[in-house]
């Protein structure tokens, strides 16, 4: 992916906005749009989401995971020292993961915990509805450590993941 300069204004030019309209939207001059896509100029990552909503686009396409802002916002982040900006830090990085490569993986690994969840509900309330009142202590005693066990799983699973990178 290139800078964020270069994307800002190919996707500006691509909704057909002027620098004026752009920064309009969003509470700044046109000049300081056209400081961003001169380069002359970083914005905060929070001026970077409004401009993406903006845009009507996610994040990602206008900065990756490698970028200066990201770095100097997770900086920022660890620094704790703002924690006014924990939850932007939150959505934009969530937005940067999920409309890169691997996130289609991640939507299809959610998918299927949600749906091997599904399965397991399902055969425990069928089960329930078949036992007396022993057995229902039993199988609640079981579903928790499905439910425990469940969380293990997913914890191995990310590991896993992220170690295949």
């Amino acid at each position: 992916m290139s800078d964020f300069p270069e994307n800002l204004k190919l996707q500006r030019q691509k909704k057909n906005l002027t620098q004026e309209d752009l920064g309009r939207l969003i509470g700044v001059s046109g000049v300081t749009i056209m400081r961003y896509e001169k380069g002359a100029r970083q914005p905060k990552l929070e001026t970077i989401k409004r401009l993406a909503d903006a845009l009507k686009i996610p994040v990602a396409a206008l900065i990756d995971i490698n970028s200066p802002v990201i770095s100097k916002a997770t900086d920022r982040f660890i620094s704790g020292k703002h924690p006014e900006e924990i939850e932007t830090y939150g959505d934009v990085m969530d937005d940067i993961v999920m409309n890169s490569p691997i996130g289609s993986t991640i939507n299809e690994y959610q998918t299927a915990v949600a749906e091997l969840n599904q399965l397991r509900l399902d055969m425990i309330i069928l089960c329930y509805q078949t036992l007396d009142e022993t057995g229902k202590e039993n199988l609640f005693k079981y579903a928790q450590q499905l439910l425990e066990n469940s969380e293990d799983f997913q914890t191995s699973m990310k590991e896993h993941l992220t170690e295949d990178k």
